[in-house]
């Protein structure tokens, strides 16, 4: 058993690869409720001990949040990855957040990308999303290990279509396949050079 700081929450969850959003969209809604749409920018700070800290800006069209976080892979059990994510600051100013980030040593940008975030949940509170990138689209599916098997079926799926891997592999993978040079800043239509 992993012990827990005060701040700090255990994630369990999968990605799956879409290649055809309107019929998976169709099969979301036969298992589940719509919640919400959000736009989200996540920017990765990384320090020399390889520690990483996610600086989330997440926009639902009413108001803007942001949260940082250390995030720790803890295992993956049937397919399922379990992580820590460890709460460093959450509220709405960005100038709070980046002295959050600074406190917590020499932590520098590394990367940046941007998805479209269309939020569901089932009757046992499952939450299943749809995330849109520039690079490609994919389904998380977060709860209990039980409720992430079912789900996944419910839609199709065997724990072969899991994937454990992290939105920047997942990106790295992608420009690999493509032989595409690596950029900075992935944004729907503008990106950066590294």
């Amino acid at each position: 058993m992993v012990s827990l700081k005060e701040n700090s929450s255990v994630e369990e969850e999968i990605k799956i690869r879409v290649s055809d959003v309107p019929s998976i969209l169709n099969k979301i809604r036969n298992v589940s409720k719509y919640s919400r749409t959000e736009y989200i920018r996540d920017i990765i700070y990384g320090a020399d001990d390889k520690k990483k800290i996610r600086l989330r800006i997440q926009d639902n069209f009413e108001f803007q949040s942001l949260n940082a976080i250390y995030k720790y892979k803890v295992s993956v059990q049937d397919g399922i990855k379990k992580e820590i994510e460890e709460i460093i600051y959450k509220g709405n100013s960005k100038e709070e957040a980046l002295s959050m980030i600074s406190l917590q040593g020499n932590f520098k940008e590394e990367n940046s990308y941007e998805k479209i975030r269309i939020i569901f949940f089932d009757e046992h509170n499952t939450e299943i999303t749809l995330d849109i990138y520039p690079y490609g689209c994919w389904i998380e599916i977060e709860g209990k290990p039980k409720d992430i098997h079912r789900v996944a079926s419910g839609l199709g799926y065997t724990p072969k279509d899991y994937i454990t891997a992290g939105a920047d592999d997942l990106y790295l993978e992608w420009i690999k396949k493509h032989n595409l040079p690596e950029m900075w800043d992935v944004r729907f239509g503008l990106t950066g050079k590294k």
